[in-house]
């Protein structure tokens, strides 16, 4: 038989009294907490990781494609913004022609427009709803909304009432900065190149006066 030795005033290496490790069911049951707790969190920032690349994602696509429409069309396309504090929407329209802004009219239809969805009213003006690309006014997912939409004139910010962002058929867009505050209270700015049409996130506030200088 095998016999240890120990050296005289020096502890055996393995003691009976040393505390022993996990059981196999302490360690099941510790598990099965964590799986739990992940079960409840993961799908929660999943969702929101979700809201923002679908915010994003609908706004490059619908970019994209009214900016191919109005060059296909010969038409001036724009995205209108309804920013009403308690009842923010967004939506397509087409005009029947091509359309040259004026700055002084185009303040004053910011200020006066409705949406034009709404069946018991005429259109503000020569731009009509597109109902080829969203069937009704679009809405941020919950806990998102628009801060302001920038566009034309750096000077032209609109916080309330009616935006536009104007598409023309030489494939020019106005340029344009949005401001979206998420449901975590981030602040996200998308802006649209007016000459490529490319989309751009900056993940915090811009305006067009601070991406010119």
């Amino acid at each position: 038989m095998r016999k240890t030795f120990f050296l005289t005033g020096q502890q055996p290496l393995v003691s009976k009294n040393s505390s022993r490790g996990f059981s196999l069911l302490e360690i099941i049951i510790v598990l099965s907490i964590i799986g739990a707790i992940m079960a409840i969190a993961l799908p929660r920032l999943m969702d929101k990781k979700q809201d923002t690349r679908k915010v994003f994602r609908e706004f490059t696509i619908a970019g994209k494609d009214i900016r191919n429409r109005a060059k296909l069309a010969n038409s001036s396309y724009r995205l209108a913004f309804k920013l009403d504090k308690d009842d923010q929407s967004w939506w397509v329209e087409k005009a029947s022609r091509t359309i040259l802004l004026d700055k002084k009219k185009l303040e004053k239809a910011r200020d006066d427009a409705q949406s034009t969805f709404k069946e018991d009213e005429k259109p503000a003006s020569e731009f009509a709803p597109d109902t080829t690309i969203f069937k009704k006014e679009q809405r941020l997912p919950a806990g998102w909304r628009f801060i302001h939409i920038e566009s034309g004139p750096q000077e032209l910010v609109m916080t309330d009432g009616t935006a536009y962002i104007h598409f023309f058929p030489q494939g020019m867009i106005e340029p344009s900065a949005i401001q979206f505050e998420d449901s975590k209270k981030n602040i996200w700015t998308l802006v649209f190149n007016p000459i490529t049409g490319q989309s751009d996130i900056i993940p915090e506030a811009k305006t067009l006066r601070d991406l010119t200088r």
